[in-house]
């Protein structure tokens, strides 16, 4: 898919077996030093031996904040299925991690019918209505760690005076899909919690299989969604937020 790999020429993909790559990998490095090993295999238990090495991964905020910036959809799946592991119990697959997740978000954070078929919410059977993510926003943040892991939204675009309130929030955006969720904290003081989602399923479905990457109308159509989000929150910001 030519088409798919930009002005660089490549594009980063997961794979299934990352052990695999980063033992061949460092075979080749070893190599490169007059090392010759021998191709292994994978191992069931963890061998004896000396550490000579480790690196340590980010703390798990500042990796959310990241993930939460760029979009990054391995990681969300994989943290996903890292939180299910945690709270006990088997997982056989991604949509078995997601139901849990779904069970969580409806008996602890006040959702109803919160359905996600994985974590990312790429899956296209995934479902949750604009008031059942207000409320697990709203509950998610009562110990303000979600809303400093969440991107400066600017407003003033319709409204100068908008530029007083402070916006955190994430977005969401597939082929004729725009979604945008956060905080908004008003000039006054007042917090608010929003989400919006702005759909196009007819257009969506109609995609050919080839066209997928850029379908024509789609960045159009993406802005003026992202315009109406705008002014709803400048809305909401001025209409409950002003200082009296």
């Amino acid at each position: 898919a030519k088409g798919a790999l930009g002005r660089e020429g490549a594009r980063w993909l997961p794979v299934r077996h990352p052990g695999d790559y980063a033992a061949d990998v460092f075979q080749t490095l070893a190599r490169s030093y007059g090392i010759v090993l021998k191709r292994g295999g994978p191992l069931a238990e963890r061998p004896e031996g000396t550490v000579v090495a480790s690196s340590e991964s980010p703390s798990l905020p500042v990796i959310l904040k990241a993930m939460l910036k760029y979009s990054t959809n391995l990681t969300a799946e994989a943290t996903g299925l890292s939180a299910s592991v945690a709270r006990g119990g088997s997982i056989a697959d991604l949509a078995g991690s997601a139901a849990k997740m779904n069970g969580w978000l409806n008996d602890t954070l006040g959702c109803r019918s919160a359905g996600f078929v994985d974590h990312s919410g790429l899956g296209y059977g995934s479902r949750v209505t604009a008031v059942d993510m207000v409320k697990a926003l709203a509950s998610a943040n009562k110990a303000g760690q979600l809303k400093p892991l969440l991107k400066d939204f600017a407003l003033g675009e319709v409204d100068p005076e908008a530029k007083k309130a402070v916006v955190k929030a994430k977005t969401g955006t597939l082929n004729f899909v725009s979604a945008l969720g956060g905080y908004v904290t008003a000039a006054n003081g007042r917090e608010l919690v929003f989400a919006i989602f702005t759909a196009d399923t007819e257009r969506r479905d109609a995609i050919k299989p080839d066209e997928r990457e850029r379908p024509r109308g789609t960045r159009a159509w993406a802005g003026r969604s992202r315009r109406m989000q705008k002014k709803l929150i400048e809305r909401w910001a001025l209409e409950y937020g002003v200082v009296s």
